[in-house]
């Protein structure tokens, strides 16, 4: 009897061991599957947060593309505008050049005209020959002063054309109304003093 009762009794043991054990088994798993359903929930609220995080990038990301494009558009623009500018300030150099080499053969044509003019009064009896021509001395005072003169105009009135760097100006001055000395200095200041 006692080996009956001490094997009821293991068996009895077993049972509550088992159920023991299942309960056990049965909490963990449950605690394993709110714990699997807690990290699920965060990695469809991470796999969320990272499409978009991702769209964000990707409207930034074009954003900033499009900036940069037209930046580079704006540069593309100055460079050329720099370019015609740079190539235009060597149009205006070269024509300078131009004008001073001009003014300076004509600085060198009046003195020996000046010089011709003093020989002239110094000498009132050299040859008429030597002496130069009203239509060369009229050329010569229309390029030092770009003034074409209206000959036909009353003897009172001062007209002409003038042709200065920018635009061609029409003079009409009343002379009679002004001084000589107006009038002289008005003139003076249509010839151009750069050289």
């Amino acid at each position: 009897m006692p080996s009956t009762r001490l094997q009821e009794l293991e068996e009895l043991s077993q049972e509550l061991l088992g159920i023991l054990v299942s309960e056990w088994a049965v909490g963990r798993l449950r605690r394993s599957l709110d714990a699997r359903s807690r990290m699920d929930t965060k990695l469809l609220e991470t796999q969320s947060s990272a499409a978009r995080f991702a769209r964000e990038l990707t409207v930034a990301e074009e954003t900033v593309a499009r900036a940069l494009l037209e930046r580079e558009d704006q540069l593309q623009r100055s460079l050329r505008k720099l370019q015609d500018l740079e190539a235009e300030l060597e149009r205006a150099r070269a024509s300078r050049a131009d004008l001073e080499a001009t003014n300076r053969a004509l600085r060198r044509r009046l003195e020996e005209l000046r010089a011709e003019s003093r020989s002239l009064e110094e000498n009132p009896e050299r040859d008429e020959e030597a002496v130069p021509s009203a239509a060369y001395v009229t050329q010569l005072y229309y390029k030092i002063s770009r003034i074409d003169w209206d000959y036909e105009a009353d003897p009172a009135q001062i007209k002409g054309i003038h042709y200065g760097p920018a635009i061609a100006q029409p003079i009409t001055i009343d002379g009679s109304s002004h001084s000589r000395c107006f009038l002289s200095d008005y003139l003076w200041s249509l010839v151009p003093t750069e050289w």
